[in-house]
C-alpha cells in the first residue's frame, strides 16, 4: 500500500504541478487579455476625443462657410446696388446732356437765324443804297 499510497502522491503532484502551471498559464493570459482591454479601452477613448475634435472641427468649418456666403451675398446685394445707383446717376447725367445739348443747338440755331436775317437786312440795304447812289449816277449824268 505504500508504494500504491506514493504512486498516488506523486501522480497528485504530478498534478498539482499541471494545475499549477494551467492556472500560472490561465493567469498569464489573463494579465495578457487585460493589458489588451486596457489599451483597447484608451484606443477608444483616443478615437472617440479625435471624432469629437473632428466633429467640432467640420461644424465650425461649416459656421464659417456660411458666414463668408453671407457675407458674399452682403457684398454682392451692396454691389448690385450700387451699380444699379450708378447707372441712374449715367442715365441722369445722360439726359442732362441731351437737355443741355438740345438748349444749345436751338441756341445756336436762333442765333444762326438772327445773323442770317441782320445779314438779309444789311444786303437789301446795300443793295438799295447802290441802287439809290445809281440811280443818283445816272441822274448826275444825264
Amino acid at each position: 500500500m505504500s508504494s500504491h499510497t506514493e504512486e498516488d502522491v506523486a501522480n497528485r503532484n504530478a498534478e498539482i504541478g499541471r494545475l499549477q502551471a494551467e492556472v500560472s498559464k490561465a493567469n498569464e493570459l489573463a494579465k495578457e487579455e487585460e493589458e489588451k482591454r486596457v489599451k483597447a479601452i484608451s484606443l477608444l477613448k483616443t478615437v472617440r476625443q479625435k471624432l469629437v475634435k473632428a466633429e467640432k472641427d467640420k461644424d465650425d468649418a461649416i459656421k464659417e462657410l456660411n458666414s463668408n456666403r453671407d457675407k458674399e451675398k452682403t457684398v454682392r446685394e451692396a454691389e448690385r446696388t450700387e451699380i444699379l445707383k450708378l447707372q441712374r446717376e449715367i442715365e441722369s447725367a445722360n439726359n442732362e446732356r441731351e437737355k443741355a445739348t438740345a438748349g444749345l443747338k436751338a441756341q445756336f440755331d436762333k442765333e444762326i437765324a438772327n445773323l442770317k436775317e441782320r445779314h438779309e437786312k444789311e444786303a437789301l440795304a446795300l443793295k438799295g443804297q447802290c441802287e439809290l447812289e445809281a440811280v443818283t449816277t445816272k441822274v448826275r449824268l444825264a
